[in-house]
Formats: structure tokens, sequence, C-alpha cells
């Protein structure tokens, strides 16, 4: 159950927010690649508080494992400068995932530009 926390008073935010914006509390909008939100109002501080708290409840329910397990960790990063990945990896298999993540983002901003 500890996990499930976390999402659901995640998605008990965002339907704070949304029925905030519909009531005219608050307004929403993308600022070149960004959302945004803003408002006034107690359903779209309610909402925001509410996501607040879900960060906090997935990250500190994270730190209780069960004992006796080994877990293999690996981790890496992708950085694109413009149509040039570069990627940090701990792994081959998470180099070779994000240099195919890079190709799909790298179509997908040639097929936007093109079209």
């Amino acid at each position: 159950m500890e996990n499930r926390i976390a999402p659901i008073i995640f998605i008990f935010g965002i339907i704070c927010i949304i029925a905030g914006i519909a009531m005219g509390e608050g307004k929403a909008g993308i600022f070149i690649i960004f959302p945004f939100i803003y408002g006034e109002g107690l359903l779209m501080f309610i909402g925001i508080i509410l996501i607040f708290i879900s960060f906090a409840v997935f990250i500190f329910s994270q730190f209780h494992l069960p004992e006796n397990v080994t877990t293999e960790k690996h981790a890496g990063g992708l950085i694109l400068i413009g149509p040039i990945p570069i990627i940090i990896s701990s792994s081959w298999k998470m180099a070779l995932f994000l240099l195919a993540i890079a190709i799909i983002i790298i179509l997908l901003f040639a097929f936007y530009a093109i079209y």
C-alpha cells in the first residue's frame, strides 16, 4: 500500500488543480515549451500542496528496502546539443537504450521541423 499512496495523492492534486481551473480560480498556459499554472483560490492551493506532499511521500517511501536484498543499479544520462547526443552511462545496455531514445527524439524534432 505504501507504493500506491504517492500516486493517489498526486492524482487528487491534479484533480483539484483541474477543478480550480474549470471554476475560474486558476489559469494554465505554455511558455515556449514549459507548461505553467497559476491562480488563487482554495482548490488551486490544495492541489499544489497535494502534489508537493506526494513528492515527499514518494521520496521517503524509497528509503526502506527489505533486508538481505541486493540490487544492481544502472544509471545514465542523455544530453542533446542540437542533433549531437552525449550519453553518459554505467552500462552498455543503458547506453544503447539512451541512444535509441536520442534517435527517436532527433527524428521527432526533424519531423516537426519539416512539417
